[in-house]
C-alpha cells in the first residue's frame, strides 16, 4: 500500500505529515529486514527447526515473518557469538575459506536485518511522539523537535532513509516528503 499525502494542502496538519512520513519509514524498513530475512532462508544460511506458535488458518503470512524476525533479533547476539567462535577456531584450508567467506556475508546480513528491525522499532515511538504536537505548523520543525529528544538514533535512521539507494529507486516519498525530511535534518544540526 503506498500512501500519498499533498504536502502543500494547507488544511492537513503538519502532525499527520509526519505521521505519514514516519509511518512509510516504518514499513518501508521492517519490508526491507523481512525481504534480508527470506532471502537468508533461501540460501540456506538460516534454518527453522521446531514448530511455530499454533496459529490459526488466517494467520497472515505477515504474522509469522514478524514472529520469525522477532526470533532472528532476540537470538542475534547468540548466533554472532557461536559463528565468532567458529571463525576463531577455523583452520584456513581451501574449503575453509569459503566456509568463512560465506559465514562472515552472513553475519553482514544478519546485522542488516537487526538494524533494519531496531529502527523499525524506534519509528514506532517516533510516532507516538509526534501524534502529541497537534499545534505544531511545520512538519520538518516537529520531525527536528523529536528527533532531537533521541540520543541521535532517529537523525540516524532518517540520514538511512534519505540515503539508501533503493529506497530512493523504488519511490517510496515524494519530492515534498523528501523536502521535509532534508530540512528536518537540517534543523536539528546537520
Amino acid at each position: 500500500m503506498l500512501l500519498v499525502l499533498c504536502i502543500n494542502d494547507d488544511e492537513l496538519p503538519a502532525w499527520m505529515v509526519c505521521d505519514a512520513i514516519i509511518s512509510k519509514m516504518r514499513d518501508e524498513l521492517l519490508s526491507r529486514a523481512v525481504a534480508l530475512m527470506h532471502e537468508q532462508l533461501d540460501k540456506k544460511r538460516i534454518s527453522l527447526e521446531g514448530h511455530l506458535p499454533t496459529m490459526s488458518e488466517e494467520s497472515s503470512e505477515k504474522e509469522k515473518d514478524a514472529f520469525l524476525l522477532s526470533q532472528l533479533v532476540k537470538e542475534h547476539t547468540n548466533i554472532e557469538r557461536q559463528l565468532g567462535g567458529y571463525l576463531e577456531r577455523a583452520n584456513i584450508g581451501r574449503d575453509d575459506a569459503q566456509r568463512i567467506d560465506e559465514l562472515q556475508r552472513f553475519l553482514l546480513e544478519l546485522r542488516q536485518i537487526v538494524m533494519l528491525k531496531d529502527y523499525s522499532r524506534e519509528c514506532e515511538f517516533w510516532l507516538a511522539e509526534v501524534e502529541k504536537q497537534l499545534k505544531e505548523r511545520d512538519a520538518a520543525r516537529i520531525l527536528a523537535n523529536t528527533m532531537a529528544s533521541e540520543r541521535g538514533k532517529r537523525r540516524e535512521v532518517l540520514e538511512f532513509v534519505l540515503k539508501d539507494r533503493e529506497i530512493a529507486k523504488d519511490g517510496v516519498f515524494s519530492e515534498d516528503e523528501k523536502r521535509v525530511m532534508e530540512e528536518a535534518l537540517a534543523l536539528s544540526g546537520g
